[in-house]
């Protein structure tokens, strides 16, 4: 019987983590489900959700710990349902950076019971001046009861307020 893992790991940054870790799973002939993998300044962050036999699961968790140099934690999960009530929508939101657009935003998707299922932001320079230019790319779900103009109105005003640009799509 296969159950669902999430394993987190967070160390310095070097060559070979993914490949460790990955041949770890698969060592146990778990199957890596999704997954996100990433530098954040010099440290590394692997997020994995991993489907594997619950026979095998502890001597994974107990060889996962084992890795030098990387603080491993992980949790069993069940694997979510898609529902057929949501529609997904993707957020992309670029401007100056400002403390605290994230807050607003997320404050904003909160009221509406939006919910972030993935939000991804970085800094980058603007091509000319090399000024720094916020991004922020976020997945969510709404109810298919909540109407998408007065969402995008709402953002819009939101954008305004900021200084920035959104733009919001089905997906």
């Amino acid at each position: 019987m296969n159950n669902s893992l999430v394993i987190t790991a967070l160390g310095s940054d070097k060559p070979g983590i993914v490949s460790e870790l990955t041949g770890l799973v698969t060592g146990y002939n778990g199957n890596i489900k999704e997954s996100k993998m990433l530098s954040l300044g010099s440290e590394f962050v692997v997020m994995m959700l991993v489907s594997i036999d619950i026979s095998k699961q502890a001597n994974l968790i107990k060889e996962l710990k084992k890795v030098d140099g990387l603080n491993i934690s992980t949790k069993n999960t069940k694997l979510q349902k898609l529902s057929t009530d949501e529609e997904h929508y993707k957020i992309k939101l670029n401007g100056a950076d400002n403390e605290g657009i994230v807050n607003v935003l997320s404050n904003y998707l909160t009221k509406e019971s939006m919910n972030i299922i993935d939000l991804e932001t970085k800094i980058v320079n603007a091509p000319v001046t090399g000024a720094p230019i916020f991004n922020l790319k976020a997945m969510t779900t709404v109810s298919k009861l909540k109407n998408i103009n007065e969402i995008k109105s709402d953002l819009s005003q939101i954008a305004n307020k900021l200084g920035i640009e959104i733009s919001v799509t089905i997906y």
